[in-house]
């Protein structure tokens, strides 16, 4: 391959490498992508195609649009987990692809802009990361970006291609992940006469009655949806996608505690590498208030304000509005030359830092969350990011190579994790052991239990589960449970001291920052008798 060809589609090359080691090296992890995985089992099984369920009952929580999308890869060549895994990611190719589309029409003569946004967005660990996951935010990406692509041919007076392609975006958007789709995409419509500049559209009032149009017609394709799937799936299901997806979920999300600065705190991580290359933010200064810097403003700014004062938050919220943001740094990157050593220097003494953390923190005594993961670690892990490092330190003759190296450098070091953490994200994140002991169970006509009831819609996919899991709310249910169904089977998930009292001669597996035990409802009544004696007074 020509060097000017490889330098504009090498980061092909990345991608791909970086989705089959995540894909072959990392199982579907817990709570998300184990949930959305069993939820398409349980449609295809069930031929339920216009209501998702999950462990029998009406899943609410997502519309169907990534389901069915997993239907189609399953119909074309069956049920696996590698089609089904690879369609979401499939969506973050096509974000890198409108990406670039968008560039190359906000600033058209840009070519070094052009050939280095795909890798700046690559190189974006948390982007890296989260663009192979199976989960919604990549579909919302995708179709947030067409919306903008319409809304900017707008301004080159393609204003019904524009519109056709924002509607279709909004009803997509609405079936991929519900309403959340207009906090990224009505913004910079209602803004359009500030990054647009009035003389571009000779009626405002046609514009807005286009973006109502749009937006009516985009509802219209959720609603073709919404309202047969809310006639078949019952009164309460019709309440909670036709309002919880609404004015029910935003009330809610206002119970969460998380403060409207939580965002700003992680910036720096979610910007990583750039977040540490000065010239970037020493760029942004540089900046004119052109239409299309004003432009992304638009997006940028009202969707993070939005996002920021709803307390409901998660990280991946963010990811829609990575390609405005990285377009704007892009930008400026490319008009400020990397010109002082300096400012190459704070990323490699970062990633020493880093390595020096991985060197000392598996031998820290952390307790909670996912922190078992630790101790699977190897002690030489360290060695990654310290290479990366010194791979990045030296002298460059230019902007692209910079960013082109160091997007390399970088989603090669998460190939490497991907690799090193195989064994050990495999040990305790892989559901498939536990779910065939479930499947076998239920072939031989047992009832299966689990405690807690949240490991209910976790196993139908990794265990091609054909009936419903029930689930139990406190470990007093189980034995209760236990006492009543003495030949049926039961799964419970314990901490290291429980596990000991409840191993027997059932199965335990590593499961996060627990254990998962699969037993007879009779032998775990057995065993909860023992480990009640032996924690009475009497036993001490």
């Amino acid at each position: 391959m020509p060097e000017n060809a490889l330098k504009r589609h090498g980061w092909l090359l990345l991608w791909m490498g970086l989705l089959l080691t995540a894909l072959s090296s990392r199982p579907p992890l817990p709570i998300d992508e184990t949930r959305y995985l069993s939820v398409a089992w349980e449609m295809w099984q069930s031929h339920q195609f216009l209501v998702p369920h999950i462990n029998g009952i009406p899943y609410s929580h997502k519309p169907p649009l990534l389901f069915w999308l997993i239907q189609a890869g399953w119909w074309l060549f069956g049920v696996n987990a590698w089609s089904a895994r690879l369609t979401a990611p499939i969506f973050g190719l096509l974000a890198i692809l409108l990406t670039l589309r968008l560039c190359r029409a906000l600033w058209p003569g840009d070519r070094e802009l052009h050939t280095g946004i795909p890798y700046l967005l690559l190189g974006i660990s948390f982007w890296a990361f989260y663009a192979t996951l199976t989960m919604f935010d990549m579909l919302i990406v995708c179709f947030s970006l067409v919306a903008w692509t319409g809304l900017w041919l707008g301004r080159e007076n393609r204003k019904y291609l524009g519109w056709i392609l924002y509607g279709a975006a909004t009803g997509l958007g609405i079936l991929a992940k519900g309403p959340v789709i207009l906090v990224y995409i009505l913004p910079p419509a209602l803004l359009a006469p500030w990054w647009m500049g009035r003389e571009k559209i000779h009626s405002w009032t046609g514009w807005y009655v286009g973006l109502v149009s749009a937006v009516i017609a985009g509802v219209l394709i959720a609603l073709a949806w919404a309202i047969p799937a809310a006639r078949a799936g019952g009164e309460q299901y019709a309440q909670a996608i036709l309002f919880g997806q609404t004015a029910g979920r935003v009330v809610h999300s206002f119970a969460h505690q998380r403060p409207f600065y939580w965002y700003l705190l992680l910036l720096p991580a979610l910007f990583f590498p750039w977040s540490f290359c000065l010239p970037v933010w020493s760029g942004l200064r540089q900046l004119r208030l052109s239409s299309p810097v004003r432009f992304c403003l638009s997006i940028l700014v009202p969707g993070f304000v939005l996002l920021s004062v709803i307390s409901g938050k998660q990280v991946h919220y963010l990811l829609p509005l990575l390609p405005p943001a990285l377009l704007l740094l892009g930008r400026g990157f490319f008009i400020n030359p990397l010109t002082k050593p300096f400012s190459q220097i704070v990323l490699p003494v970062f990633l020493l830092f880093f390595a020096l953390a991985l060197f000392i923190v598996p031998t820290l005594n952390l307790q909670g969350g996912d922190s078992a993961m630790l101790r699977f670690l190897p002690p030489w892990i360290g060695i990654v990011p310290m290479i990366s490092a010194f791979l990045l330190y030296g002298k460059y003759s230019g902007t692209l190579q910079y960013v082109i190296k160091t997007s390399t450098v970088l989603v090669g070091m998460l190939v490497v994790l991907h690799l090193v953490l195989m064994k050990p994200g495999h040990t305790i994140y892989d559901l498939t052991v536990m779910g065939r002991k479930i499947h076998s169970a239920q072939e031989f006509g047992k009832a299966v239990a689990v405690y807690p009831a949240r490991l209910s819609d976790q196993l139908q996919f990794s265990g091609k589960l054909v009936h419903p899991l029930i689930p139990l709310q406190s470990i007093e249910d189980a034995v209760r449970w236990s006492g009543h169904n003495q030949g049926n089977d039961l799964l419970l998930f314990l901490d290291k001291e429980q596990q000991s009292f409840f191993t027997g001669s059932g199965t335990a597996r590593p499961y996060r920052n627990g254990w998962l035990i699969f037993r007879s409802a009779q032998g775990i009544l057995a065993d909860y008798n023992n480990w009640i004696k032996s924690r009475s007074p009497e036993h001490r």
